[in-house]
């Protein structure tokens, strides 16, 4: 029943929109030669998904683990333990004396923000270890370990929403997850 009403509702928002389309010839044309093609594409993307090298992506997580560990060493090496950002903010303006740069606006600390310390990049050779050390968590958190999981079972494949409509300048975006933001 509720299947059914959603299909109603569709019909009848489908004839809505499309009287209102047919007042514009240029908006019809977009509509019947770009957007309606473009979504049975889209259909066929999700429903085919992405094949991931999952065997490849694991060793990638071990070889990332092991690049981050050494990178916690260097750090250490330097600078001492570093686990919080309050520390992290101790050592590079009052130990290390490099200049503050900005700071932030909910608690007016000196900042420890990506921008600040690619500015102070050469100030140091413990800021580009803890930018490294950051990308690299970040690649491994958010991407090499996640997306495995996220691989369908039956189909051996990670299956995104396209989304056609979601942006204002008409560019396609991906959800669940999304694809587009992975680092080369």
């Amino acid at each position: 029943e509720d299947a059914a009403h959603r299909a109603l509702l569709s019909e009848r928002l489908h004839r809505n929109l499309l009287k209102r389309l047919e007042g514009e010839e240029k908006l019809l044309w977009l509509y019947h030669e770009v957007e309606k093609p473009l979504s049975r594409v889209l259909a066929h993307m999700e429903a085919t998904g992405v094949r991931l090298d999952v065997a490849y992506l694991q060793a990638l997580s071990l070889e990332l683990a092991e690049e981050i560990r050494r990178l916690e060493e260097e750090v250490f090496r330097l600078a001492g333990n570093l686990n919080s950002r309050d520390q992290l903010e101790r050592v590079l303006f009052d130990e290390l004396r490099l200049p503050a740069l900005g700071k932030t606006q909910k608690t007016g600390k000196r900042s420890t923000s990506a921008a600040v310390l690619e500015a102070l990049r050469e100030a140091h050779p413990i800021v580009e270890k803890i930018l490294q050390h950051r990308e690299l968590t970040k690649l491994k958190n958010t991407y090499v370990d996640p997306l495995p999981s996220l691989v369908h079972p039956r189909t051996g494949r990670l299956h995104t929403r396209f989304n056609q409509t979601a942006t204002a300048t008409g560019r396609l975006s991906s959800s669940d997850p999304n694809l587009q933001n992975i680092p080369v």
